[in-house]
């Protein structure tokens, strides 16, 4: 995001550039906001927004014409460089000239300021393990190597490894590595096919220089998506025989956005449609309906043959209502979730009384999983006990949502994989000496999980 910093600046009476009261004034001692990376914004103002880019229809404060273009053709035209297609401004006097070049230099000064300073490569191994032993500098070139292994560097740079380009070749390792660590790219990414065979055909192209930031996010973007969208044509043209199951579910990205997807399935395979934000929507059924409908119109309604939804009311109201609305259509609740609530209901209490014999067979199940839950979230809650927990267990503590199929199944199924390492863990002595927390609930935890009862219920 842009740097906004307040200056002193002749922009006032308009929502995105500045106005002055004459046409040798650029400044006077109002503070407003300005965007360091395009500064002279504030000059004129901005009329109507272009579709794609950062161009603008504008008018300038002090020459009264309009002209078409970014910020760089109004720094050309405030700052007399000229250019194709735009006139110097010949309004502004040499004093107001001199203070928006200042203010313009100010402004590359902290975006200059701001930016990452460069950090020297690690030494490589031709170098030998010197860098422990040798000094260098912040700065490129400035390394010393103690005199007693000269000989040893010198051989190192032999022609088989000048043959080789060893050296080279570290530094390009070394380059590649550095952009996954300031870039907090997952090391996974190494694994990726595409990764290998991005460098390796490079490696062939000499000159090549990689896609910047624009071309990745537009162009090649688009152009990606076209590709996908023409590997699955032959999917899409079996729809029509096969008939399509419209399904959808509802989510939340790291951000907590809530979003729903929907997803078009048939015998010859599944295919995202698209992922709608619903952030500052309420959902109830009609939005639900509409939304579902837009999906299926774009699979087209004569191919959809059911509409797959959890069992919420909400949704079940939206099926209804499209099942109406399209004769050929039914809704169908999700079975992994009719299966979860089923096995919910067979041991909550609150649901005793419409099953009360499944209830008494199956009572012994909701304590067990309260048990298991107490546990895994004292453990969880604490930083110490965690510290305990993952020197004794290779396994990590699984955290399933309640609407995921059979949640208390699942939670059951990896304590009972990590007995051993929680056992230990209660009778080492760090338990029992650590006090720092609540130890009536640290004994109750050292209680359940030594209970061989409990163990057999799980």
């Amino acid at each position: 995001m842009p740097r906004r910093t307040h200056v002193s600046s002749g922009a006032s009476g308009s929502d995105n550039a500045g106005t002055s009261n004459n046409n040798n004034e650029a400044t006077n001692p109002e503070s407003v906001t300005v965007d360091d990376r395009a500064p002279l914004w504030m000059f004129v103002k901005k009329i109507s927004k272009y579709e794609t880019g950062g161009s603008w229809r504008w008018q300038c404060n002090f020459y009264k014409l309009y002209y078409n273009g970014s910020h760089t053709r109004v720094e050309k035209h405030l700052l007399k460089k000229g250019g194709k297609g735009i006139t110097i401004c010949t309004k502004v006097n040499p004093q107001a000239t001199a203070q928006i070049r200042k203010l313009f230099k100010d402004c590359k000064e902290r975006i200059a300021n701001r930016a990452a300073r460069p950090v020297p490569l690690p030494l490589s191994t031709s170098q030998g393990s010197s860098a422990t032993r040798g000094s260098y500098s912040l700065s490129y070139g400035d390394y010393t190597a103690p005199t007693s292994e000269g000989k040893k560097r010198r051989a190192a740079g032999g022609p088989l490894e000048k043959a080789f380009q060893n050296a080279a070749r570290e530094e390009c390792h070394d380059e590649i590595a550095r952009m996954f660590y300031t870039g907090g790219l997952s090391f996974n990414l190494a694994r990726n096919p595409y990764y290998r065979n991005s460098y390796m055909r490079a490696s062939t192209l000499p000159g090549y220089v990689p896609p910047g930031y624009n071309a990745l996010r537009t162009t090649l973007l688009v152009k990606e998506r076209k590709n996908l969208e023409y590997q699955l044509e032959p999917l899409k043209l079996t729809w029509r025989d096969k008939g399509v199951s419209s399904c959808s579910d509802g989510w939340s990205d790291p951000q907590r956005k809530p979003l729903i997807n929907v997803m078009a399935i048939c015998e010859s395979g599944p295919m995202m449609l698209n992922a709608v934000n619903c952030e500052g929507e309420y959902k109830d059924f009609n939005f639900i309906s509409e939304l579902r409908t837009e999906s299926i119109k774009q699979v087209c309604y004569q191919n959809v043959v059911q509409v797959v939804t959890d069992n919420a009311p909400v949704y079940a109201k939206a099926g209804a209502l499209i099942a109406s609305k399209y004769s050929t259509i039914f809704w169908t609740p999700c079975v992994v979730h009719t299966l979860n609530l089923a096995l919910k209901n067979i041991y909550t209490p609150s649901h005793a009384a419409n099953n009360v014999d499944v209830y008494a067979k199956c009572s012994w199940i909701q304590p067990v999983v309260e048990d298991v839950m107490f546990i895994k979230n004292f453990i969880m809650n604490h930083g110490m006990r965690l510290v305990m927990f993952n020197d004794h267990c290779n396994l990590k503590l699984l955290s399933v949502a309640p609407t995921r199929f059979a949640s208390a199944v699942i939670m059951l199924k990896r304590f009972k994989t990590i007995k051993n390492g929680l056992q230990q863990m209660v009778i080492s002595t760090k338990w029992d000496d650590y006090k720092e927390d609540d130890s009536r609930k640290a004994g109750r935890v050292k209680e359940i999980l030594l209970d061989d009862f409990m163990w057999d219920n799980i």
